[in-house]
């Protein structure tokens, strides 16, 4: 005895593509490519950067440039974080800028100059140094919410066998 088939449908379905995406071409020439911080002498040129193989952010191998983490938002925008990072030091080459990230003070000023030479200016709102195993990964790289600067670096206590115990964050907001 033949059954009889069955047909099925298949609920619609609204599909959401939860992969990395890297600004569009035409904003391109918006990537931050110098950051200074004139409080505490900071200049430092801006490349892009990814993941690195063990998933954390992927970070320029000098203590002399910041890394910019492509999946973020480009300064200016209206919403995500712009996300830059660098080294604190370096075996090599010792202390670099960034190590003086922590002795910025609310208000002070952040100016980031993109590839088409703009100029985006922000003021700090906060810093704060968080245990690396604790930090808000997910509230730092946000895509979605207001738009902010978020400056991460190496801090705290150092163990040669785990590396540094914190990070320092400093949290800016657009100063129009």
């Amino acid at each position: 005895m033949a059954e009889k088939a069955t047909r099925l449908t298949t609920p619609s379905t609204t599909v959401v593509d939860a992969g990395l995406k890297v600004a569009s071409s035409s904003t391109r020439t918006a990537r931050p490519v110098r950051l200074r911080v004139g409080v505490v002498g900071l200049d430092l040129p801006v490349r892009a950067t990814g993941v690195a193989a063990d998933g954390s952010m992927e970070l320029p191998d000098t203590v002399r440039r910041a890394g910019w983490y492509r999946y973020s938002a480009l300064p200016g925008s209206t919403v995500g974080s712009t996300v830059l990072a660098a080294h604190v030091d370096t075996r090599a080459e010792g202390l670099g800028p960034f190590a003086r990230l922590a002795e910025l003070d609310r208000g002070d000023r952040i100016e980031i100059t993109d590839r088409s030479g703009d100029d985006h200016r922000y003021r700090v709102a906060v810093v704060r140094r968080i245990t690396r195993t604790a930090l808000p990964v997910e509230k730092l790289f946000d895509r979605d919410g207001s738009h902010r600067l978020v400056l991460i670096t190496c801090g705290g206590a150092y163990d040669a066998r785990n590396g540094y115990r914190d990070n320092v964050v400093v949290l800016a907001e657009p100063d129009p």
